[in-house]
């Protein structure tokens, strides 16, 4: 957060100054003045402000602080030397101001420093030394000296509103009765990761003891992997302005472990806030539920005999709600106001919805318990594909997709002997899945081919694609990429489920390669004849 509040403050104060002397050059064009002759000053005015600006990521490093303190103190120098000293000596207050947004110590810096040089330019100008440069005529030294003024009471606005606007950092000497309160252990490194502050809990759980003089956080962990993965957090949030958190296992002094997670977080004036929190109790609830789910995967077959059985007695008043909004939509009985219409619509998509959902998990349930009977005939699997692009291909238009179908065969056909409404199903799931996450003027071919005594039908789009991580999870029952979970569009999750089961029920497979932002290829490849033939 300081990150974010100390360049915000740059920014406003910065474009302010810009906006000033950008509002500056427009006057003197309303006043037909030469304003070509004022740019060059005007460029060099708006100098600091822009540095300051393309330095604002860099302004937690010192080296970066320093550089804008001195280009404003250099700025009002050189004001003080081409014009008058009064009222051009009010540029000093720049450095302070910006330095302000900064730390507190800056700020004594940047006013020591801009008094010397405002002490220093007033002396050479007294002494008969200091006449100023012949760079500006009148209008030039007026332009100058008003803008000078405006542009330094917007910078001083900018940065007291940047100031106003900071979050506190935590101090040193907060009340210890505060510290006690928070949840788990605090500890306060600084930018050489030394320990300048931590909480008794924090020292007890890290066994660091109550003297941490000299202590660093570089020797809090006698494990190197740990030491260095420690290291890596502190550098990590420092360098990203970022949280981080890792678990850790801390060694007790009684013997055994403990689990903890520690989370560094940045402080405005680039410290690093160490949270320690004890997370074995939650490692623990953790591994319970591990063992609840594997306990409930043993009594996976009741629960899908259960799904089955209440998914057929939904269908029937899922159907009825259906075909009622359907006429409400149709307006068999007259006309709607726009908002039941509306409504109609609503309850007729939730229930084709929910009814598809029921279907799904019907079918995954019948395969799950073996009740899912396969009825075998020999067709032209061509037709099917055909038939199902077409019945899908509203749907692609819709989103604004290209369909193509494409048959490898020399006469057009591709002979399989299996069950024609599961190759359906499986056809149609792939192609929704497809339609589903390609966006808007993506393309998707679903293909058939016969290779040796298979048929391989393929579904390929250049959607969103899945990581190697998602797919290794997809086939599982309601499993979703993060772009499923994401998606407008609304599923269960039961879909390559399906497909996957049904292509094994006919001694067959599903394969699925993808690449994120690439697209995906979902094969399903079924044997040509039935299985107890061969």
């Amino acid at each position: 957060m300081g990150v974010i509040t100390r360049t915000k403050g740059i920014w406003i104060a910065s474009l302010l100054w810009l906006i000033c002397i950008a509002a500056a050059l427009f006057a003197a064009v309303l006043r037909q003045s030469d304003v070509v002759s004022l740019l060059p000053f005007a460029g060099i005015a708006a100098v600091p402000a822009v540095i300051s600006l393309a330095l604002s990521p860099y302004l937690r490093r010192e080296w970066a602080q320093i550089v804008v303190i001195f280009l404003w103190i250099a700025l009002a120098i050189l004001a003080c030397l081409s014009f008058k000293f009064f009222p051009m000596a009010l540029l000093f207050l720049c450095a302070p101001a910006i330095a302000a947004l900064f730390e507190r110590e800056k700020v004594v810096e940047a006013m020591v420093l801009a008094a010397i040089a405002a002490a220093g330019i007033y002396y050479f100008k007294t002494q008969g030394n200091g006449a100023e440069f012949l760079l500006a005529d009148s209008a030039q030294t007026g332009w100058s000296v008003t803008t000078g003024i405006a542009a330094t009471i917007g910078l001083l606005i900018g940065a007291l509103f940047g100031v106003a606007s900071r979050s506190p950092q935590i101090d040193e000497n907060v009340s210890n009765d505060l510290l006690a309160a928070v949840p788990g252990g605090l500890m306060r490194v600084d930018g050489h990761n030394r320990v300048r502050m931590a909480t008794p809990v924090a020292a007890a759980q890290l066994n660091i003891g109550d003297d941490m003089n000299g202590l660093s956080a570089n020797d809090i962990f006698t494990d190197p992997d740990q030491q260095s993965e420690l290291e890596h957090i502190i550098e990590t949030s420092r360098g990203s302005g970022k949280k981080v958190s890792r678990r850790f296992r801390l060694r007790q002094p009684g013997g055994g472990y403990r689990m903890a997670e520690i989370t560094a977080g940045p402080l405005d004036n680039g410290d690093i806030l160490l949270h320690v929190y004890d997370s074995t109790a939650h490692e623990a609830r953790i591994k319970s539920l591990h063992d609840a789910y594997a306990s409930a995967q043993k009594d996976a077959s009741g629960k899908t005999l259960f799904f089955a059985g209440v998914s057929h007695e939904l269908r029937t008043p899922l159907n009825a709600i259906i075909g009622f909004s359907d006429m409400m939509r149709s307006r068999l009985f007259g006309p709607l106001p726009n908002k039941y219409a509306e409504y109609a619509d609503l309850i007729h998509d939730s229930g084709q919805h929910m009814l598809d959902l029921i279907g799904d998990v019907l079918d995954l349930s019948k395969v799950e318990v073996g009740k899912y009977d396969l009825t075998y005939h020999k067709f032209d699997a061509a037709d099917v594909i055909r038939s199902s692009a077409k019945m899908l291909r509203p749907s692609a238009d819709s989103a604004e997709l290209r369909l193509d179908v494409e048959v490898l065969s020399d006469n057009g056909e591709l002979l399989i002997e299996a069950d024609r409404k599961a190759l359906r199903q499986m056809i149609l799931n792939l192609l929704s899945n497809a339609i589903k996450f390609t966006p808007k003027g993506g393309r998707i071919l679903v293909r058939g081919d016969i290779e040796g005594h298979d048929l391989r039908i393929g579904v390929v789009d250049n959607g969103a694609g899945m990581s190697a991580a998602e797919l290794e999870k997809i086939g599982r029952p309601f499993e979703q990429t993060e772009t499923g979970k994401s998606s407008d569009i609304r599923g269960s999750g039961l879909g390559l489920s399906l497909v996957k089961s049904l292509a094994e029920l006919h001694n067959g497979k599903l394969e699925l390669s993808s690449q994120r932002s690439i697209g995906t290829t979902a094969e399903v490849i079924l044997p040509q004849r039935r299985p107890a033939q061969f």
